[in-house]
């Protein structure tokens, strides 16, 4: 009886899986053999030594469409390797091209996780010398990881890229990773053997590269997978068959009879494609995956990959068969198709036998799992939750829907580098997190959660730090050799050079206010002299000496106050220069870019204790799960750490199906 759920040993599920279904292969799918695909050999190795026997098929996951560069750039495509931001890249896709260097990931420390923690992004960014966008690229990098991608306009599917066209670039990103890594290792006896080991990885593809130049990336990834399980096992294993699916799910009447193609039947029949269609529908619908409807009529939920032509989704009318290619392929039917074993007949027939039957996101997993035991690592496939709803739902209906589950392995990567000899040299970030510019890999394995825990407790108390020389206050006591309290009393003088100018910028302020007082008191003065002066020169008939006299008295007193009315305004604006030097001269320029400069430095400081922090936090926890596996014989060449990691893996099944 196999118990889903509960993670125990790999042998202990291995076992169960194996008795229940003696006569079923493992397969085992990826997209880059660089990346944790190889830590499959997890599974070889214990199905090896506990005398469990079964077939592992691994591949390389090769009909999807090579990445694409968000940004184009002029001139004939070429491949470039781009890092990963929360900038310019943010939206960049990898797929097949990607690679981590030891302790890399494709993890970044986001504008928000920055806002979060306290650091003034954007204002940091807006007075970089290097420019707003330049700055956030740099502070927002993934470290470690390069993804290789396409920068021309056309799609490229991996089984059809030729090395001539890619291995300049694959090689050039590969000479990176690997030169990186070996950077990590305290030079010895343990650097001369990482970068033996290194340099025996990067000699197998650039052999292969220069020996198969009309051959494709999917071919170099096929030669270089089982040589990667060598090296982590220590010996060649039996029951592996390497392939890819370009070649898995290639559709002709003699493998349309295979239970991979079963489950698109449903599809096919007339009495369970509308069930199928619908159940298809209602789990994607919301997500960011098309419903059916959003690719045309009679579309289904399979791509068909024709070498040549590309690939495209499949549609059937009565009619016509069509693939919508870039230039679709539309293919007229003398009848409706109904069965697998049609669909095969006519793109055999018009098309040649080499066509790819490619199940989207939510159906390749259900169409394999027919056929096969998936083995996932822990964070594999984001869709198997969409997937089983949807196998529910056809079940409900009474569809036929029996599939093997789906074995998960979870790895405890950094806790078994604890038995690693090698003495790391690790990056700037985790020589900063660890405290140590080295350390042995011993120690790194047994101290990594403990300083993600105190990395999380830094950030949470750097969020809280929201005063100039609060900041200043916690680097000191991080630092107690560093600048900060120097520049704490910098700061506190220039604070205190510019409350003292307020404090004479006030006083002219008041007194300013004084004489905009006169200036109302002069004006009601002035107002009721003209208003006076109007009546009496309307009350007067006859202009005796008298009166000519008293009008005189009216005009002398409106120029009287007229006058004085000068000389406050002339006051006035003499205090208001003496304000505005006092408040924007040089003294107070001066003092506030000694502030403005100090605040900076201060939340540079902040901003690089948070990067580290994040780079540590997340790179660490997500590469846990999934390292590379070619980090392993490169760190410790005895294979102890990679006898650790499938010690200490753990195991679940997951069904496809309630």
């Amino acid at each position: 009886m196999i118990r889903s759920g509960s993670n125990r040993s790999v042998a202990t599920v291995a076992a169960e899986l194996r008795a229940a279904f003696p006569n079923t292969p493992f397969l085992a799918l990826g997209q880059t053999v660089f990346w944790d695909e190889p830590m499959k050999a997890v599974l070889r190795q214990v199905l090896d030594r506990n005398g469990l026997g079964g077939k592992m098929v691994v591949g390389v996951h090769d009909t999807d469409y090579f990445a694409k560069s968000p940004v184009r750039l002029p001139g004939p495509g070429r491949f470039v390797p781009m890092a990963h931001n929360d900038g310019t890249t943010k939206s960049l896709w990898s797929a097949a091209g990607e690679l981590s260097t030891l302790f890399g990931s494709e993890t970044f420390p986001s504008r928000h996780e920055y806002v979060r923690y306290g650091v003034p992004i954007h204002r940091l960014a807006s007075g970089s010398n290097m420019g707003e966008q330049a700055f956030v690229d740099s502070v927002t990098e993934a470290w470690g990881w390069r993804g290789l991608v396409y920068t021309g306009s056309s799609d490229r599917i991996v089984h059809a890229l030729k090395l001539s066209d890619v291995s300049q670039g694959m090689l050039e990103m590969l000479g990176w990773g690997f030169d990186e890594a070996v950077r990590q290792i305290v030079p010895g006896c343990c650097q001369n053997e990482a970068r033996n080991t290194a340099d025996i990885l990067l000699g197998y593809c650039r052999d292969f590269c220069a020996e198969h130049p009309d051959q494709t990336l999917s071919d170099l990834f096929q030669f270089i997978l089982p040589r990667i399980y060598s090296l982590l096992l220590g010996y060649s294993p039996d029951n592996l068959e390497v392939t890819c699916t370009a070649h898995l799910l290639r559709l002709t009447p003699e493998t349309a009879h295979l239970p991979r193609f079963q489950f698109v039947d449903l599809f096919l029949r007339p009495e369970t494609h509308a069930v199928a269609v619908d159940a298809y529908n209602r789990v994607v619908e919301g997500s960011e995956i098309y419903t059916l409807d959003r690719f045309g009529a009679g579309a289904l939920p399979f791509d068909c990959f024709v070498p040549g032509k590309g690939r495209g989704t499949l549609r059937l009318t009565k009619r016509v068969l069509f693939i919508e290619t870039r230039n679709p392929i539309a293919i007229p039917l003398d009848s409706p198709i109904t069965s697998i074993h049609e669909l095969a007949a006519v793109l055999t027939s018009r098309l040649g036998n080499h066509v790819t039957l490619v199940g989207k996101a939510v159906s390749l997993v259900s169409m394999l799992a027919r056929e096969f035991i998936f083995v996932f690592n822990e964070e594999g496939s984001m869709y198997v939750s969409r997937t089983r709803q949807m196998n529910d739902i056809l079940a409900a209906a009474g569809a036929d829907i029996a599939m093997h589950p789906i074995l998960r392995i979870q790895y405890h990567t950094w806790d078994a580098l604890s038995v690693a000899r090698s003495t790391l040299r690790p990056t700037a970030h985790l020589a900063s997190t660890f405290g140590r510019v080295t350390i042995p890999a011993a120690e790194f394995g047994g101290q990594w959660t403990n300083v993600i825990e105190e990395q999380k407790a830094l950030c949470d108390q750097l969020s809280r730090l929201r005063k100039p020389l609060e900041l200043m206050g916690f680097l000191q006591e991080r630092d107690p050799a560093g600048v900060w309290d120097e520049l704490s009393a910098k700061y506190i003088e220039a604070r205190k050079q510019l409350t003292n100018l307020r404090g004479e910028a006030l006083a002219v302020q008041q007194a300013l206010q004084a004489d905009y007082g006169k200036l109302r008191l002069l004006k009601s003065r002035s107002q009721a002299a003209q208003r006076d002066s109007g009546i009496h020169f309307r009350s007067v008939s006859e202009w005796t000496p008298a009166e000519v006299a008293r009008r005189a008295a009216f005009h002398g007193e409106i120029e009287a106050v007229r006058k004085h009315q000068k000389i406050v305004c002339q006051d006035i604006e003499r205090m208001r220069q003496r304000r505005e030097e006092l408040e924007r001269g040089e003294s107070a320029a001066a003092a506030r870019a000694v502030l403005r400069n100090i605040e900076l430095q201060a939340e540079m400081a902040r901003l690089e204790l948070v990067r580290n922090a994040c780079l540590t936090i997340d790179g660490l926890t997500h590469t846990n799960h999934r390292p590379s596996a070619w980090w392993l014989p490169v760190v410790d060449k005895s294979g102890a750490w990679f006898q650790k990691i499938a010690e200490t893996a753990v195991a679940y099944t997951q069904p496809l199906a309630t």
